[in-house]
């Protein structure tokens, strides 16, 4: 397996090649996808000590679940698949927390109206459609696929390695 600051480095080395083949007004939301893809949203969130994951700091308990259930190199290194797969729990972690607030603000405080115009599934459907977002998610993609490619290349290189 590569070293955290090999799979960084070689991600940031190929960003200006998938620039390359981009239209010009993307080039931010996608630049964005694939940083966050590379420092934050990496395959190896499945590993609890790994650097996406202390890179969450405090918020990192929210991938203990994640950690639990996914065994490393499993679903998370199945290039695309482990993107969504990422980005949905993401979203039912959020989801999930929006309810918990919505339902501690109604039984404790009595207040309703003003956080329960907030529908978060809606808010994720009207976000969806945006075309940057669309390069947002392909940034995420390309950061995982080259995450995958440096884990192949390296794992080849250790076993034909001639010493």
């Amino acid at each position: 397996m590569a070293l955290a600051k090999s799979h960084e480095f070689l991600n940031l080395l190929a960003l200006p090649g998938f620039l390359f083949f981009l239209p010009k007004e993307f080039y931010v939301p996608f630049s964005l996808g694939y940083l966050i893809g590379t420092f934050f949203l990496s395959p190896d969130l499945d590993l609890k000590h790994s650097k996406p994951s202390k890179r969450w700091r405090f918020l990192k308990i929210i991938w203990y679940p994640y950690q639990k259930k996914s065994k490393h190199r499993g679903l998370s290194h199945i290039p695309i698949l482990g993107t969504f797969i990422r980005l949905f729990y993401i979203l039912v972690f959020s989801v999930l927390l929006y309810y918990l607030i919505y339902l501690a603000f109604y039984l404790y405080l009595g207040v309703s109206e003003e956080v329960s115009t907030i529908n978060p599934l809606s808010l994720v459907e009207r976000i969806a459609y945006k075309e940057s977002v669309f390069y947002v998610i392909l940034g995420l993609i390309a950061s995982e696929i080259m995450h995958i490619l440096v884990d192949v290349l390296w794992s080849l290189w250790v076993k034909i390695r001639p010493f």
